[in-house]
């Protein structure tokens, strides 16, 4: 069965459902854009483990990759550097963390455009790396700009995995013709989306990322993975309806708020609801404590203050220190606060906080720093019926607004 159509049978379970994303899958109107975005949404469970039995099955080449690498070389091991453009950008920033504390290496996330404009500012001669690039398409300038200058003139020093939903982008491409330098993965045609804003790239690109700390011990992973879509799965049936209800259109400003995994989710979920909107909603993201400190000055009537809940406790403390010193002052200015994360029992002093829980009993207990799909469900979901209740076309919000494409155009490449 091609993915296209194993996405579609699993998408059938939707006719079974009542709440409004089911309805928008089951019902794809082409004049409210809903014939990609919802459905690219609502497959994301399932390409996650079709995306972890695909890592799996790498491992086992990946391994040896890694090695003449230098990764397990416990004297002298590489920097881990994520790289990529918009979304591709925050899937580093939401593996960060997690690399640098399982594998106990240096670890940073570099967007790529940044590089481009200034690559001596990044790399050392003297210093080995493992450069991750994350893209959807492939086929972003500043994107093949830095595999091109990497190549080039780092090819002593850098080794690259690329991460791509598309076969035959200009980054698979590249990729292929470097091998010995070059470990290329491409995930699944339905994980390339078709919408304008990324969703399921987004967070297949992200249970990729999750593998590489994992490479001896797939079985743990694949469980965690498992997991997480059952968990996703729950969080969408239960509170879809009261998403649609949340996105009214009253709300014009969103702060997304979050730490370590969450952080990125927090990035990737302001950027989601304010390309969906096409700017009409202003929305932003900041690390929850960082907030206190000059941000939090923006909020006002018309906000929505969303706190992503860390589960590491001394995090989920000084996360909860923010919302109960706010949370008052929030409700008389009438903005909204909201809480997601995986249980919220016996945490807040009284019920002017809304909270959504992924695993209210505990059950599927997603472990610290692998949350972040999890969180970027409700910015999806948040942005996509912000949009349609907004009646802004879902799939290609840009439309008619000449700035801004599904794949970034117009940059200019000087040679370095």
């Amino acid at each position: 069965m091609t993915d296209i159509k194993q996405s579609k049978a699993y998408l059938a379970r939707y006719n079974s459902k009542q709440h409004m994303l089911a309805k928008m899958v089951c019902e794809p109107r082409k004049d409210a854009g809903l014939v990609y975005t919802p459905g690219e949404i609502a497959q994301q469970p399932q390409l996650w483990n079709v995306t972890a039995s695909l890592m799996s099955h790498l491992s086992d080449k990946l391994n040896p990759f890694l090695e003449e690498a230098g990764l397990f070389d416990i004297n002298n091991r590489p920097h881990i550097v994520f790289t990529g453009a918009g979304t591709s950008d925050f899937v580093g920033q939401s593996l960060v963390d997690l690399y640098r504390t399982s594998l106990r290496v240096q670890a940073a996330n570099w967007p790529s455009p940044r590089i481009t404009a200034n690559p001596d500012g990044f790399f050392d001669c003297n210093q080995n790396y493992i450069l991750i690039h994350f893209a959807r398409s492939g086929n972003s300038p500043e994107s093949k700009a830095v595999l091109n200058l990497t190549l080039k003139k780092y090819h002593d020093n850098v080794r690259h995995i690329v991460i791509t939903c598309n076969s035959d982008g200009e980054l698979a491409c590249i990729s292929r013709e470097h091998p010995d330098l070059v470990f290329l993965i491409t995930l699944r045609e339905d994980s390339n989306d078709k919408g304008l804003a990324m969703t399921s790239s987004f967070s297949s690109m992200v249970v990729a990322g999750f593998s590489l700390v994992h490479l001896n011990n797939m079985g743990t992973y694949l469980d965690i993975i498992a997991n997480l879509a059952a968990s996703a799965e729950y969080f969408i049936d239960m509170f879809a309806d009261d998403f649609y209800e949340l996105a009214n259109p009253d709300i014009d400003r969103a702060f997304f708020l979050g730490n370590k995994d969450l952080r990125g989710a927090a990035s990737e979920s302001a950027l989601k609801v304010q390309e969906l909107t096409a700017g009409k909603l202003i929305a932003q993201s900041e690390d929850t404590l960082s907030f206190r400190h000059g941000p939090i000055s923006a909020v006002d009537k018309g906000s929505l203050v969303c706190f992503f809940l860390s589960e590491d406790p001394l995090t989920r403390r000084y996360e909860i220190d923010v919302i109960n010193q706010y949370d008052v002052a929030f409700m008389e200015m009438g903005a909204r606060t909201i809480v997601i994360g995986s249980s919220h029992k016996h945490l807040f002093r009284d019920s002017r906080v809304t909270c959504f829980s992924y695993d209210p009993e505990g059950q599927w207990n997603i472990p610290t720093y692998y949350q972040v799909n999890l969180a970027v469900l409700f910015g999806q979901l948040f942005g996509m019926f912000q949009a349609y209740r907004r009646k802004i076309n879902v799939d290609d919000p840009s439309t008619g607004k000449a700035t801004y494409n599904r794949v970034v155009q117009g940059v200019q490449l000087y040679e370095h």
